[in-house]
């Protein structure tokens, strides 16, 4: 049983089809729907059957400090495309339903429990609430998690809130993202302007329990480049980030923002949707088929990407810390040749704690901004 028709549960359901028998329940009526996310992503997150949802191609990224200072970097190739993300968790859906999985669309799951070696799931569907037995069961049901709860698995350290306006006729560079920072514009997180077709994706997320993102979303449409441009849709979701140690106990395994496998700097979750997906297939399977621990699941995640999300979550901390000021001047710093062209040739967005112990052997000047950079960092 998975429950949730995202990226992750989709991944997950097509892979374990192929040796056993899969139920999906998706709580929306149609897959993708409603959006919640940017669409950025690398072309390592979209499997080569998804490649027509990709919208266009970028090859750089401006970061703009609350004081003025932009910090411009460019690769000599694309490092990250923009996806319809309607259409990709459409196309991922009903691939997995072509491999055999039985779809319940407009399935709400509201209650999970044990009983002699299954998992019962109450399943709202049709206006009926129904009880489906299953052997496993895969949370992919976002933030919000009905399976993660069932099985005590602790909540996310970090709960972002996010909001996001297309615009047609915002005056931006077509082949660059624009990162916006400012703890007057998106406290806690930055904002965003992304290139995606004949429109731009504007929004941001905050870590802010007194405002709602809506309140900063003004302040951001109010630049230049935004001001003679249309809405034509908003969207709104939360991210949690900070995962626990364990993403599986007992007859339950949780992938995507279930598993709180957001990452910590950038928020995007599309591609740890996708490759846990595939862990967690592998990791059910063995279950299903030699009643191996499900544990084999969190070191599969953990040596993929698990030391990743631990750093970067460690950089976040030190972020938080930084006031407008000490962040300008942190940009500046980035923004010297040697660091430049090291995040330039070496730059991930899927890995980007990655190359912290060198950027800080280039500039050991950083350690000035936290007593304990230095050891987040490397």
């Amino acid at each position: 049983m998975v429950v949730g028709g995202g990226p992750a549960g989709s991944t997950v359901a097509r892979l374990l089809a192929q040796d056993h028998d899969v139920i999906m329940a998706e709580e929306h009526a149609s897959p993708g729907e409603p959006m919640h996310c940017a669409g950025l992503v690398t072309r390592r997150g979209v499997p080569k059957f998804a490649e027509d949802s990709i919208l266009g191609l970028v090859k750089g990224v401006r970061f703009h400090s609350a004081l003025g200072y932009v910090l411009e970097l460019e690769a000599k190739a694309s490092r990250a495309c923009v996806v319809d993300r309607r259409q990709f968790d459409s196309i991922l859906f009903h691939k997995a339903v072509d491999a055999g999985v039985v779809p319940l669309v407009g399935a709400q799951a509201r209650a999970l429990r044990e009983f002699r070696g299954e998992i019962l799931t109450d399943i709202r569907f049709e206006g009926h609430l129904q009880e489906i037995p299953a052997g496993i069961v895969i949370g992919a049901d976002g933030h919000k998690s009905v399976c993660r709860r069932f099985a005590r698995l602790p909540p996310p350290r970090h709960m972002l809130s996010g909001i996001q306006v297309d615009l047609k006729g915002a005056e931006v560079d077509p082949d660059f993202v624009e990162v916006y920072f400012g703890r007057g514009l998106a406290p806690g997180f930055f904002a965003w302007a992304i290139p995606a077709g004949d429109r731009t994706r504007v929004g941001l997320c905050t870590w802010d329990a007194d405002n709602p993102p809506a309140v900063y979303l003004k302040r951001l449409l109010a630049r230049k480049e935004f001001s003679r441009s249309k809405k034509v849709s908003t969207a709104s979701g939360r991210i949690p980030i900070g995962p626990a140690r364990s993403a599986a106990s007992g007859r339950i395994m949780l992938v995507g923002d279930a598993a709180c496998h957001a990452k910590p700097l950038s928020g995007g979750g599309v591609y740890t949707a996708v490759k846990g997906g595939e862990l967690c297939a592998q990791a059910a399977s063995d279950f299903l088929d030699h009643r191996a621990d499900v544990s084999a699941y969190d070191r599969l995640w953990k040596d993929e990407f698990g030391r990743e999300l631990s750093g970067a979550f460690r950089v976040r901390k030190v972020f938080l810390n930084l006031t407008d000021k000490k962040l300008d001047k942190a940009l500046r710093i980035f923004g010297e040749p040697k660091v430049k062209k090291l995040l330039e040739e070496r730059g991930d967005i899927d890995y980007p704690a990655s190359l912290s112990s060198a950027v800080l052997k280039l500039a050991p000047r950083l350690a000035q901004f936290s007593p304990q950079i230095i050891e987040s960092l490397l």
